[in-house]
C-alpha cells in the first residue's frame, strides 16, 4: 500500500492532534506498546479495506501519537540516583562530566550545560563514582567572585572534562499564572536539575577525550565537530568585532554566525516590537543550510527554522506545490517523531505554520490581489500570507501586535535578505582576508544598517499602532484558522465564478450551471465570503477583549519576589495597578565587572509580560506607594510598554537616577501626575470607591482632611521637582479629567529619602468588600492614622457615619477602652512591609479586624521577610494568612459580596517563624 501526497498531509495532522490530545488528557495507559498496537490496527484496517476504513485509520493513528507523545513524556524522568534526596536536603554534591554546550559568561554568571556521568556527596572522591548513570545533561550556574574568574570560564570549550562541586537545585517553577516556567523549560531540554556553584575553586578543569575515542563513539564525534566549529565562530565573531564598530558588531553577529550574546537588548525589543523578531534576519542564510548550522552550533532551533523556510522559499519559485507540501509535511513529522517536545517550541510553531502558509496560500492569494506588477504583487501575498497565519501564534506567546508589522516586514525583510546579509558577509569575508579591507566593507555595509535602525526606531515611537491581546484558547486559534481557510476557498470560487479564460487569453464570464443562473452563484458566493469574513472580525474583536461582558472583579498579588506589585480590576473593567516590584541592586564601586548585558529586571521580564497575558490594553491608575526601589523599579517598564491614565503617588520624592528616570518618563508621556492625601477620594466606578488615609498633613505640606467627590475639579497643577533643586518647581502640566476626577493638590513635592513612613495608605470599597492597602509604612505611621481617624470620628468609607461614644468612657461591647466603637472589620489587609516587625502592631489589627492577610516576600530573601512575631500575631487574632514566598501569585475573586482565593502553588501553611 503507498501512501500518496494527502495521506502525507493528513498524516501529519493526525500525528499532531494525537500529541495535543496527549498534552491535556494523559493517561497511564498511554504507552509505546498500545500505540504499537494503534498503529498495527491502522495498518491492518487499511490493508483489509474494510468499510470507512480512512475514518477508522485516522483515529487510530491519531491514538498512536498520542500514546507515543505520553510514553516519551513519562520516561522524560532523572536517572541520577543521588540527586533527589540531595536536593531535597540542600546539600552538597560532587559532579563529574562533559562540558555539552559553550559557555555564556554574562558579568558574574557563567551558565552551561554539563553531561553528568558521576555524582556524590561532597568531599567523597568514593562517593562521586558510587555509580555511573546514563550521561544526563545538568544546567549549571557558575558565580563568578572575580574578573580572572571571568577570563578562565570564558576559555572552557564543549568537551573539556569537569569537575565540581556545588549545590543541586529542582529548577523553579512558574510562581505567577501564566508566567515562565523554568522547570518545564529545562524538562523539555532533559534537564532536570540545576547545579549552583560558587567560585571556580570548586571545579577541576581538564582537557577534552583524545581524538582516538572520538574515531570510535559517534557521540564524542559529534561533540569533536561542535567544538571546532565552536572555535571557527568564536573566531569570526572576533573578526566581525574587528571590523565593525561595537554599535554594530553585535548585530552582526547575531544574523551572520548566531551569535546573539552581543546583541543590543534595546535593539531588539524595537524589532520584536515592529513583529520582526530574531529569526526573521537570521533565516536569511537558509541558502548555506550546512554550513550555517554548524556555525550556528547545531542550534536545534535553526535546524528546525532553516529546513522549513528554505522548503517555503522553494514552494513559491517552483510550480510544484503538491510535492514541496508532502516534503514539508515529511520534514516536520520526522521532527515531532525524533522529538515530541518541538510541538511545544514557538520557534518550530512559526516556522512550520508559515511555511505551510507560503506553500498553500502565496499561489492562492498572488490570484486573488488586484496588483498589476507581478514583483509587487508577490511581495504582498507573502507578506499578507506570513502576517495572516503567524498572527494567532505570535499573539498567544508575546501578546502584542503592531499594526506597522505589515509594512516593515513588506520593506525591511528584503532590505535585510537581499542587500544587509550579503553585504555583512562579503565586508566579514574581506576582514579575514586582509582587516583594513574588511572595514572599507563594513563602513558601506553600516551606512545601509543604520539607515535600517533609524526606520525601526522611528516606527517604534508610534506607540499607538502596538495593540495588546491577551493569549487565546487553542480552540480559538483552531477557529481562526478555519474562517481564515474558508474565506480564501469562498474568495477563489468567486474569482472561478465570474471569469474564466478564452484561448487567446482574454477574460470571458462563465457559463451558469443547468437551472441556475450565473447571478444567483455569485450571490451565493458573495454572501458566503461575506458572512465568514463577518465571523472572522467578531472572532477578532472577541480575541481583542474576552472578558467584554464580564463583570469579575478580582485583586491579584503578583509575585514579584522581594517587593510589592498588586493589580485590581473592578467590576467595570477598571484597571489599577499598585507598585511595581523591583530589584534591590547592592553594587559597589570597583564591580563594574558585574554586571550583566541583559540583567534581570521584574518590570520587562515578568511584570509587563503577564499584564499584556492576561489582556490589560490600559492602567486606569497606577499607584506608587513610595519610592524604594522594591516597590518602584518594575514600574519604569510598565509606563514604556502599556497605556497610563493617571500616575499617584505620595506627594514626596526621593533622589536617584531610578526614581528620575520614572517621574521623567510620566511628564514625557504626559500622564496626570497626582498626589495622595489623607481625606482624597478616587471612585473608579459605581462599585468601587478608593479612600486615601495617608500620607497624612504634616509640617503644613499637605492639606489634610479634603474631601473629592467624583466630581469635584482641583485647582493646583501639580509639579515635578528637578533633582539638583528638591522642591522648587520642576516640569509642570495643566489639570486633566482624571485630576478633576481624582482632586489634585496645590502642594510643593517635598523631598523625603525615608520613604516607608510616608506611604500611600488606601481603603477600598469593591463589590461589598473592603480592602486596606498599607505600603510599607511603619508603625509610627500606623498610629497616627489610628488617632486621625478617630480624632475625626468618622471612617473612610462608611460615607460620613458618625461613631458613637460611650458617656461614661468604659469600653462599650466591641469597642475600644475610649468609647470609640471601632472601624467596621476589613476583608483583607495587605500587611505592610513585607510583613517586617516594624508593622503591623497591635493596635492596627485589633482597629481594623482583617479576616485575611497578604504578605508579599521574596523566598528565602536576605530579610527573613516576614517576621516570626507578626505571623503569631496575625495568627493570634485568627487571621488568615496568604504569602507570596509560600504560594506564589495570588489571586482574589470578588463575586457577590465573597471573596474566593487561589495560589498558583499549594503551599503548605507557615508556622510561625517560616520565612
Amino acid at each position: 500500500m503507498r501512501l500518496n501526497r494527502n495521506d502525507i498531509v493528513g498524516l501529519a495532522v493526525l500525528w499532531v492532534i494525537g500529541y495535543t490530545a496527549a498534552i491535556y488528557a494523559s493517561k497511564p495507559w498511554m504507552t509505546a506498546w498500545s500505540g504499537a498496537a494503534f498503529a498495527a490496527a491502522a495498518a491492518g484496517v487499511m490493508a483489509l479495506r474494510l468499510p470507512k476504513r480512512r475514518w477508522i485509520a485516522a483515529a487510530l493513528v491519531a491514538a498512536a501519537a498520542c500514546c507515543y507523545y505520553a510514553d516519551t513524556d513519562r520516561r522524560n524522568s532523572t536517572a541520577l540516583p543521588a540527586a533527589a534526596a540531595a536536593a531535597a536536603h540542600g546539600s552538597q554534591v560532587s559532579v563529574a562530566g562533559t562540558l555539552a554546550s559553550p559557555v555564556a559568561v554574562d558579568g558574574d554568571r557563567a551558565s552551561f550545560e554539563l553531561r553528568v556521568s558521576q555524582l556524590g556527596e561532597s568531599g567523597s572522591e568514593a562517593g562521586a563514582a558510587e555509580g555511573a548513570p546514563p550521561e544526563e545533561p545538568v544546567q549549571v550556574s557558575l558565580r563568578l567572585l572575580s574578573p580572572a574568574e571571568q577570563t578562565a570560564v570564558a576559555s572552557w570549550r564543549r568537551g573539556d572534562r569537569l569537575a565540581m562541586q556545588g549545590e543541586l537545585q529542582e529548577p523553579a517553577a512558574a510562581r505567577n499564572f501564566g508566567g515562565f516556567d523554568y522547570r518545564s523549560y529545562l524538562r523539555q531540554q532533559g534537564k532536570h536539575w540545576l547545579l549552583v556553584v560558587k567560585g571556580v575553586q570548586q571545579v577541576q578543569h581538564g582537557p577534552p577525550a583524545p581524538i582516538s575515542a572520538a574515531l570510535t563513539s559517534p557521540r564524542l564525534a559529534a561533540e569533536r565537530l561542535l567544538r571546532t566549529t565552536d572555535a571557527l565562530r568564536g573566531y569570526l565573531g572576533s573578526r566581525i568585532d574587528e571590523i565593525f564598530t561595537p554599535g554594530q558588531a553585535g548585530f552582526m553577529k547575531s544574523m551572520l554566525i548566531g551569535l546573539t550574546d552581543d546583541m543590543d537588548p534595546g535593539r531588539y525589543s524595537q524589532f520584536s516590537n515592529l513583529g520582526l523578531p530574531k529569526e526573521t534576519y537570521l533565516l536569511v542564510a537558509v541558502f548555506l543550510l550546512p554550513l550555517y548550522i554548524l556555525l550556528t552550533g547545531a542550534s536545534p532551533s535553526i535546524v528546525r527554522a532553516g529546513l522549513m523556510t528554505m522548503i517555503g522559499l522553494l514552494a513559491v519559485r517552483k510550480n510544484r506545490i503538491k510535492d514541496i507540501l508532502q516534503i514539508a509535511c515529511l520534514v516536520g513529522l520526522g521532527l515531532l517523531i525524533w522529538n515530541p517536545y518541538y510541538l511545544l517550541d514557538v520557534s518550530f510553531q512559526l516556522s512550520f505554520l508559515v511555511t505551510l502558509g507560503l506553500i498553500v496560500g502565496v499561489p492562492r492569494v498572488t490570484v486573488l490581489l488586484p496588483l498589476k506588477n507581478g514583483v509587487l504583487r508577490n511581495t504582498a501575498a507573502i507578506t499578507l500570507v506570513s502576517q495572516l497565519v503567524s498572527f494567532p501564534v505570535s499573539i498567544y506567546y508575546f501578546n502584542q501586535f503592531s499594526l506597522l508589522s505589515w509594512i516593515a516586514n513588506a520593506a525591511l525583510v528584503p532590505v535585510f535578505s537581499l542587500l544587509i546579509f550579503p553585504a555583512g558577509l562579503i565586508a566579514t569575508c574581506l576582514g579575514l582576508v586582509y582587516v583594513p579591507l574588511g572595514r572599507l566593507g563594513a563602513w558601506v555595509t553600516e551606512n545601509g544598517t543604520g539607515f535600517v535602525f533609524r526606520i525601526v526606531e522611528w516606527l517604534d515611537q508610534w506607540e499607538g499602532f502596538r495593540t495588546i491581546w491577551p493569549s487565546p484558547s487553542v480552540f480559538w486559534i483552531v477557529v481562526y484558522y478555519l474562517l481564515l481557510a474558508g474565506i480564501c476557498e469562498g474568495l477563489e470560487r468567486l474569482v472561478r465564478s465570474r471569469r474564466v479564460q478564452n484561448e487567446d487569453g482574454t477574460p470571458q464570464l462563465d457559463a451558469p450551471a443547468p437551472g441556475r443562473s450565473m447571478f444567483t452563484r455569485y450571490r451565493t458566493s458573495s454572501a458566503a465570503v461575506i458572512a465568514l469574513g463577518l465571523g472572522w472580525v467578531w472572532l477578532l474583536y472577541y480575541g481583542y477583549t474576552p472578558d467584554r461582558w464580564s463583570s469579575e472583579a478580582y485583586v491579584d498579588m503578583i509575585d514579584v519576589g522581594q517587593g510589592d506589585s498588586i493589580l485590581i480590576r473592578t467590576p467595570a473593567h477598571k484597571y489599577i495597578l499598585v507598585d511595581g516590584g523591583g530589584t534591590v541592586s547592592f553594587r559597589k564601586p570597583g564591580e563594574e565587572w558585574k554586571l550583566r548585558r541583559d540583567p534581570y529586571e521584574v518590570g520587562r521580564k515578568t511584570l509587563v509580560p503577564l499584564l499584556k497575558k492576561r489582556g490589560v490594553h490600559k492602567l486606569d491608575a497606577v499607584i506608587l506607594t513610595h519610592e524604594d526601589a522594591d516597590h518602584s523599579g518594575g514600574l519604569q517598564a510598565v509606563l514604556e510598554d502599556i497605556p497610563v491614565e493617571a500616575f499617584i503617588f505620595n506627594g514626596t520624592y526621593k533622589s536617584g537616577p531610578q526614581v528620575e528616570k520614572l517621574f521623567r518618563t510620566v511628564i514625557d508621556k504626559k500622564i496626570p501626575l497626582i498626589s495622595a492625601a489623607y481625606g482624597k477620594t478616587l471612585r473608579m466606578d459605581n462599585r468601587t470607591r478608593l479612600d486615601f488615609l495617608a500620607p497624612l498633613p504634616e509640617n503644613g505640606q499637605l492639606t489634610a482632611g479634603r474631601d473629592s467627590s467624583p466630581d469635584a475639579s482641583g485647582s493646583g497643577q501639580p509639579a515635578f521637582p528637578d533633582q539638583r533643586t528638591a522642591g522648587k518647581t520642576g516640569a509642570e502640566f495643566a489639570p486633566s479629567a482624571a485630576q478633576d476626577n481624582y482632586g489634585s493638590t496645590d502642594n510643593p513635592i517635598v523631598l523625603e529619602n525615608e520613604q516607608n513612613g510616608v506611604s500611600v495608605v488606601f481603603l477600598m470599597e469593591m463589590e461589598g468588600t473592603r480592602w486596606l492597602f498599607t505600603g510599607d509604612m511603619d508603625v509610627k505611621a500606623e498610629r497616627r492614622v489610628m488617632e486621625l481617624l478617630q480624632s475625626r470620628n468618622s471612617v473612610p468609607g462608611t460615607h460620613g457615619t458618625k461613631l458613637p461614644q460611650s458617656d461614661s468612657g468604659a469600653k462599650e461591647p466591641d469597642g475600644t477602652e475610649d468609647g470609640t466603637l471601632a472601624t467596621p472589620g476589613i476583608d483583607v489587609l495587605k500587611v505592610a512591609h513585607h510583613g517586617s516587625k516594624t508593622s503591623t502592631g497591635s493596635d492596627w489589627l485589633g482597629y481594623w479586624k482583617p479576616r485575611t492577610a497578604l504578605i508579599s516576600a521574596g523566598v528565602k530573601n536576605m530579610y527573613k521577610h516576614p517576621s516570626p512575631d507578626v505571623v503569631a500575631r496575625l495568627e493570634r487574632n485568627d487571621i488568615r494568612v496568604l504569602r507570596t514566598d509560600l504560594l506564589g501569585e495570588i489571586q482574589l475573586l470578588v463575586k457577590n459580596g465573597e471573596i474566593y482565593v487561589r495560589s498558583v502553588l499549594s503551599g503548605k501553611p507557615a508556622a510561625s517563624g517560616d520565612s
